[in-house]
């Protein structure tokens, strides 16, 4: 393969690997923006407020998430406890009203869905070492994954992308981390094709591979 070739190659998979993270990203802030339009929800219903339609929205709008893994196990336990907190007000008004009991009858139908999911999550991991060994794309495939969401949590912040590079290095050097060390280097290359001054990080890198070349 050619340096030209080679080069190629190198964009299309930092394109490809921009698009994963924007989405990432993207899916990140949807969960975060629903988990708080169920908490503010919560909040007006436990200060007297008869809003049990808008709590039947929230669940016809996010059962998708039950379907998928975009719910971290932290954003499941902030679920749970808001739906949990609900049920409990929402028992005192099921006998007088059939809008509460089938509001009630769906966060069972959730908490209980949720429960399934995080069994099937737990048992995930071993069924993909299984074959993870003697598969190099679905190994890189994980990785980029993981770099993905790397990028997504460091690009919260809607800093520039040299804050971001900065943030996986020091992750490539205090936590040892392999995805962001690969991370790292994507990042410097980029911003080498559009003529940034990239030394400084260069040298970065190379103590933080060093480092975890030692630590092995």
């Amino acid at each position: 393969m050619s340096h030209i070739d080679t080069l190629k190659s190198l964009e299309s998979t930092l394109a490809s690997f921009l698009d994963q993270a924007i989405r990432l990203k993207e899916n990140r802030l949807q969960v975060l923006d629903g988990i708080n339009r169920l908490d503010d929800i919560a909040l007006g219903f436990l200060d007297g407020d008869d809003l049990t339609d808008k709590i039947g929205g929230w669940f016809a709008e996010h059962n998708r998430w039950l379907e998928n893994d975009m719910l971290r196990p932290v954003d499941q336990s902030r679920i749970g406890e808001i739906l949990g907190q609900l049920r409990r007000e929402l028992r005192t008004l099921e006998d007088s009203s059939p809008a509460a009991r089938k509001i009630g009858g769906e966060i069972d139908r959730w908490t209980e869905r949720a429960s399934r999911q995080k069994l099937v999550l737990k048992r995930g991991p071993e069924e993909a070492d299984s074959t993870e060994t003697c598969d190099t794309i679905t190994l890189f495939n994980n990785t980029f994954s993981r770099m993905a969401a790397i990028f997504a949590d460091f690009s919260g912040s809607g800093k520039h992308l040299l804050s971001v590079l900065d943030q996986a290095l020091k992750a490539a050097s205090l936590q040892k981390s392999r995805e962001a060390l690969l991370l790292s280097a994507l990042i410097i290359y980029y911003l080498k094709q559009d003529s940034y001054k990239v030394e400084p990080y260069i040298r970065r890198l190379k103590e933080a591979e060093d480092l975890q070349r030692g630590s092995n």
